[in-house]
């Protein structure tokens, strides 16, 4: 079986309940890892067609939203998958996949961490004194540490390093690592701060939180973070349509079911609650066990079988070359959001300046 066409609404920023993370650091599992504002990949289901194995994939088309045929990669030798009890290091193709568990692929060019933080903290200053102004005080659990920061490669791929399922099976390799902010979500957010921070999609009404996104960004409040998040869900969502990957999806598929693992993708382990901590209780405090032996074996198993199969390696090199293409006719937006960016930072930062 291979995957499900990924649709662009699966692929999508969320918001990240600091609560719900809380309740859950002892035992949080991978498809809830991540960050204040995290791109989640999600995959389900399954198609009827195994997709292709061999041929040339220059006679594919390639998935909607790019015109002609699939995009080509380099060959990989039959050495790529390397030894699964070391990290993947591998390097290719405009991709590159770290020891650590990093991976770099043409848009992260386009993202700046440290002016994302920037933004965030000149939005913070912003929103405090527009709560003031309605004689409220901006609680710490909704003033953000950090901007945004991408999902880790682990969240939209799958787990791919044996040192750490060892440990944690399908769970956060860090899960006794607090939420960016480090405060629970619920700690002073009345109903009277939710009405004046938070803003009204139904009615179109900003709250302080937006009315400071607009003063900061003007007319055009997008971050080119979000931008580029948008670009990379086009290209993650054509990356698991694309018939290389979707045939490594199935190979992978067939290496777990001949140790009794009957999975469609390699997320879906991650998301099967009859296998996360299977044969323990869960405690006290928490919403599931903690990694058993069960759930360590099948993680490790995961880990061989992508190995085998090549499979963290074609999808970031499929990956790498969708980015290279929406770069390529996104050109124009992408410079244009560059400007706008940089504006923006000069501008948080005269707001942090004031605000000190």
């Amino acid at each position: 079986m291979s995957p499900a066409p990924i649709t662009p609404g699966l692929v999508r920023s969320l918001r990240i309940d600091f609560g719900m993370m809380r309740a859950i650091r002892e035992s949080r599992p991978l498809w809830v890892a991540g960050t204040v504002l995290m791109a989640v990949v999600a995959v389900g289901g399954c198609s009827n067609s195994s997709g292709p194995e061999t041929g040339d994939s220059a006679k594919k088309s390639a998935p909607p939203g790019f015109s002609g045929p699939e995009p080509s990669i380099p060959p990989l030798g039959t050495a790529a998958g390397g030894d699964p009890s070391k990290p993947v290091d591998f390097k290719g193709g405009g991709a590159v996949v770290r020891p650590d568990g990093s991976m770099t692929l043409p848009l992260d060019a386009y993202v700046s961490l440290k002016d994302e933080s920037t933004i965030v903290r000149a939005e913070n200053v912003l929103a405090q004194q527009c709560m003031q102004d309605k004689g409220l005080k901006l609680p710490d659990a909704l003033t953000l540490d950090n901007g945004p920061e991408p999902p880790a490669p682990y969240v939209i791929y799958g787990v791919m390093d044996m040192k750490a399922v060892k440990v944690y099976g399908y769970r956060e390799p860090s899960p006794e690592k607090e939420p960016a902010s480090g405060r629970p979500a619920d700690d002073g957010i009345t109903p009277a701060v939710k009405r004046a921070y938070f803003d009204d999609p139904k009615s179109g009404r900003l709250g302080c939180e937006g009315k400071a996104r607009r003063k900061l960004g003007g007319k055009n409040p997008e971050t080119l973070f979000a931008i580029v998040q948008q670009l990379r869900s086009q290209t993650l969502n054509a990356t698991f349509q694309d018939s290389r990957v979707v045939a490594a999806v199935s190979k992978w598929s067939a290496c777990m079911k001949k140790s009794g693992y009957d999975y469609a993708n390699p997320l879906a382990p991650a998301h099967d609650r009859s296998l996360l901590g299977k044969g323990l209780p869960v405690p006290k405090g928490a919403t599931l066990p903690p990694p058993s032996p069960a759930e360590i074996a099948a993680a490790v198993t995961d880990v061989e079988c992508k190995r085998k199969t090549q499979y963290v390696q074609t999808a970031a090199l499929v990956s790498a070359a969708y980015e290279r293409k929406v770069i390529e006719q996104r050109s124009t937006q992408l410079q244009d959001a560059r400007r706008t960016q940089k504006r923006k930072v000069e501008s948080a930062k005269e707001i942090i300046k004031a605000g000190a």
